[in-house]
């Protein structure tokens, strides 16, 4: 169990006032209280309202973050072959009634900011944020990066999507539930301009450590920008932003590989201890900038052991085969992300542990390893791939250690040389951050080098919710996915996913994506 990040107090104000569940947003009230007259009266309502958004991302990601990012591309398998969903993923199967097709949990997320974004503009101007302008610029900071997120996601998954920056207030007003799709550059020229907004406001931390990690600050904003301008294919801001994150002191690589412990000889419990394995198994540490917090006190569970917990028969998913293999001898992420082989044990403990009271495992959205290699990608296409290389090394010496070299012992005749930070697996000639491997990244074409960053993040990001995202942004779907035996793709057209049924039913402004119709 973690400790408490959110406190009783406001989680229960909150609650008074929380969006009733609402699979599709567009089509059913959104609303409840937020709107009326006795609200928005004083800054500790807009707070509660914020933090009853945070509340609305876990449940838009709980296992969300998984199927959207992760289970249609190349890295997973199906333990349980009895659930009509998980099928419909793992294969590539997807139709239009299928639960997790439905957007609607985004849309509450959209509709409480644009509620936060309109009302604390009144309240400020009212003259209720009066020598509180930090908390003002934090609540409304806060409000349109989590709009731009949900925006993120939703364009990512169902391309032109419809755009809502006005709340909806009235839960009569039946007009307003009937927005039809924008074309989804409108959509990513949203998400920018709330992203530039929201970095002029948050902070850059919080007093508390695990809030820092768990709320949106400046350092979060940066990454998601950074991801955006991947997406939007301009690399020269990827370059500027992913600085701004590397630079920040607050960030820095968990450690995994120690000289002292060898970890295949040792009980695989051994690398618990590592501050990378506590990175997904405790949550909040150096390495996080933005984790989904869950917390079993307060009966906030994430979805990742129902995914991935226990063998077959418990867990849903294991690791593809092809993906376990494609490790190199010595790679101790392979320790830290599996149990057995391939069942999927990232984010727990290998040894035995709690499955009701430690089912409250962080999602983490951002970390600093996947902002190195999104950089890294961006330096190859800006020709500097040295550059590049030096941000790959950093990432893999973390899992293999420091290449091994040999140093000349002064003053020896014959020479006689010592070879420092003995390593197996990573030596000068043929470890995986030596000199003849840098030689074959920098000899390769941009295409193969992007080719060999996307393989690092698959070894590194597995099964938090980015494989099937980088293989869509890199238009290597089709490539990778085209000759698998279960989940193939070779339309285009199937990349998209169905907008639920439910969704067009009630609203017939909305079109269904061209492959699903």
């Amino acid at each position: 169990m973690k400790a408490k990040y959110i406190s009783s107090f406001i989680i229960g104000l909150s609650s008074l006032v929380m969006l009733n569940s609402c699979n599709s947003a567009l089509d059913r009230d959104p609303l409840t209280q937020y709107g009326s007259d006795n609200f928005w009266n004083e800054p500790a309502q807009a707070s509660a309202v914020l933090t009853g958004t945070y509340l609305r991302l876990q449940t838009a990601l709980n296992t969300e973050f998984f199927f959207y990012g992760d289970s249609r591309s190349d890295i997973c398998g199906l333990y349980l072959e009895n659930n009509t969903q998980n099928i419909a993923v793992i294969f590539n199967r997807l139709d239009a009634n299928l639960p997790v097709t439905d957007w609607g949990n985004f849309y509450v997320i959209i509709n409480q900011a644009n509620l936060i974004i309109k009302n604390v503009k009144i309240m400020n101007d009212k003259g209720l944020y009066v020598g509180r302008t930090t908390e003002y610029n934090r609540v409304l900071g806060q409000a349109y990066a989590l709009r731009a997120l949900a925006y993120f996601y939703l364009v990512r998954v169902w391309g032109d999507v419809p755009l809502i920056t006005e709340p909806v207030e009235n839960p009569s007003d039946l007009n307003a539930l009937k927005t039809p799709r924008v074309a989804k550059d409108t959509v990513f020229n949203r998400i920018s301009t709330d992203l530039r907004l929201a970095r002029d406001l948050v902070p850059t931390s919080y007093s508390d450590a695990q809030q820092t990690r768990a709320t949106i600050t400046r350092g979060a904003v940066d990454a998601i920008m950074t991801d955006y301008c991947m997406w939007k294919n301009d690399p020269d801001s990827v370059i500027t932003t992913s600085a701004r994150v590397i630079s920040n002191t607050q960030y820095g690589l968990t450690a995994l590989y120690d000289p002292n412990i060898d970890y295949y000889t040792l009980p695989q419990v051994e690398v618990d201890k590592t501050e990378y394995s506590k990175m997904f198994t405790d949550g909040f540490s150096k390495e996080s900038i933005l984790e989904i917090a869950y917390n079993n006190d307060e009966n906030t569970l994430s979805g990742l052991l129902t995914l991935f917990g226990g063998g077959q028969g418990v867990a849903q998913f294991f690791a593809d085969r092809d993906l376990v293999t494609s490790y190199r001898s010595g790679d101790l992420r392979t320790v830290a992300h599996f149990k057995n082989e391939n069942q999927i044990y990232k984010n727990f403990p290998k040894g035995t542990f709690d499955r009701v009271t430690e089912n409250d495992k962080n999602v983490i959205l951002y970390r600093l390893s996947d902002i190195l290699l999104l950089r890294a990608e961006a330096l190859v296409k800006t020709n500097q791939r040295s550059a590049a290389w030096t941000l790959i090394k950093q990432v893999r010496e973390r899992a293999f250690g420091p290449v091994e070299v040999e140093t000349l012992v002064p003053g020896s005749n014959p020479a006689r040389y010592v070879i420092n930070n003995p390593n197996p697996y990573n030596r000068l000639n043929t470890g995986v951050t030596s000199n003849s491997e840098r030689a074959a990244f920098l000899a390769l074409s941009n295409d193969a080098a992007e080719d060999y960053i996307l393989e690092e993040r698959k070894k590194e990001l597995c099964f938090e919710g980015k494989r099937w995202f980088d293989l869509v942004r890199t238009g290597k779907v089709i490539q990778v996915m085209q000759n698998r035996t279960n989940g193939k793709i070779t339309n285009p057209a199937n990349i998209l996913w169905p907008i639920n049924l439910n969704i067009i039913r009630q609203n017939p402004n909305i079109e269904q994506n061209d492959f699903y119709k």
